[in-house]
């Protein structure tokens, strides 16, 4: 390259002196130190394309003081993307192609989910839901559990009638679903049922029971304790003529009343159902049993009968007629008697 530069200049200057030839050799040798040590300031950046030919030296060169030195081009960074969650560096020129920012992401990356493991073989399929059914509720809610208006305790009168007892009539608490406690009047009034004998009676009975209804619902068997009074009355005239005595005549009226206490115990089976509006019917069969009946106490009334025949007409009709009301409260009130009875009523 020197030898051209001096070869262009002698050509140019072959007039010249020599002076003027020396002056531009010496320019010649400054410049090429200079091109020297700015290729060897930086070694590191290595061209990336071969070196591009010279061109011809033009046919007037330029003053030696306008010539721009030659310097080799440097080649473009290759650019770098950032790493994901760095921030950008604010040194970097924005305006580059080379270092222009990327698109935020459109759409997020699902995030990987945990592999379940399969079944083992040998297990059985899970059985299918099986679906709700309300029938249980709804047949419940119909039954007397549903509660009223104390929630779950239910208080309610009963009446009925029945055997032995004609008419009774009672109040029952129901604590709960299962069981229910009460007390209970049974009368007879003074009649006469030729079931249980010749006399007329009048039946009292006083009991407490409790019930227990296994089910839940209406179907129960209990029990009750209490005294049980039984007053019993026959009333027969007699013609005093029929006694063949001299100078007696006419009639007496008999009245044979008597009366028994016993303790009774009641066992019972039954059926008593209860609306949701209250109304309550019912239906039980059961037996009384005497435990301790007292003894009869009679006191018989025949008025005017003379006391010359006073032990006559009491063998002949007070006697008789004192045992026949024995014997109809020794069926009522000492004997098991069968019970039934039919009971309607209303609870809250």
């Amino acid at each position: 390259m020197s030898g051209r530069r001096i070869l262009g200049c002698s050509r140019g200057l072959g007039t010249l002196p020599l002076l003027a030839l020396v002056a531009c050799s010496a320019l010649v040798l400054s410049s090429a130190p200079l091109a020297l040590a700015q290729n060897a300031a930086d070694p590191a950046e290595a061209p990336t394309a071969p070196p591009e030919p010279d061109l011809p030296a033009p046919s007037v060169p330029a003053p030696p003081s306008q010539a721009p030195p030659i310097t080799e081009p440097t080649p473009a960074a290759t650019p770098t993307l950032p790493p994901e969650g760095a921030e950008q560096n604010p040194a970097l020129p924005s305006g580059s192609a080379s270092f222009a920012p990327l698109p935020e992401a459109t759409r997020e990356i699902a995030k990987p989910q945990p592999m379940q493991s399969p079944p083992p073989a040998d297990s059985a399929p899970p059985a299918p839901a099986k679906p709700v059914s309300h029938a249980v509720h709804d047949q419940a809610s119909k039954d007397d559990d549903s509660g009223g208006l104390l929630g779950p305790f239910r208080v309610g009168a009963l009446v009925g009638t029945g055997l032995p007892e004609v008419a009774n009539f009672g109040a029952q608490l129901k604590l709960t679903r299962f069981v229910g406690v009460g007390v209970n009047v049974g009368l007879i009034p003074t009649v006469k049922i030729r079931y249980y004998g010749d006399a007329a009676e009048k039946y009292r009975e006083y009991d407490a029971y409790a019930h227990v209804y296994p089910f839940g619902g209406s179907f129960f068997f209990g029990t009750g304790v209490g005294y049980a009074k039984i007053d019993g009355t026959l009333v027969n005239r007699f013609n005093l003529a029929d006694l063949n005595q001299q100078g007696i005549s006419g009639s007496v009226d008999v009245t044979s009343s008597a009366s028994v206490r016993t303790l009774v115990l009641t066992p019972q089976l039954g059926f008593l159902k209860i609306f949701d509006v209250g109304f309550a019917i019912g239906v039980d069969l059961g037996a009384q049993i005497p435990i301790a009946p007292s003894e009869v106490k009679f006191n018989t009334v025949a008025p005017g009968v003379p006391s010359a025949i006073a032990d006559t007409v009491q063998k002949t009709y007070i006697t008789p007629n004192d045992e026949k009301v024995r014997s109809t409260l020794n069926t009522v009130g000492r004997t098991p008697l069968p019970t039934f009875n039919l009971k309607i009523g209303w609870f809250l």
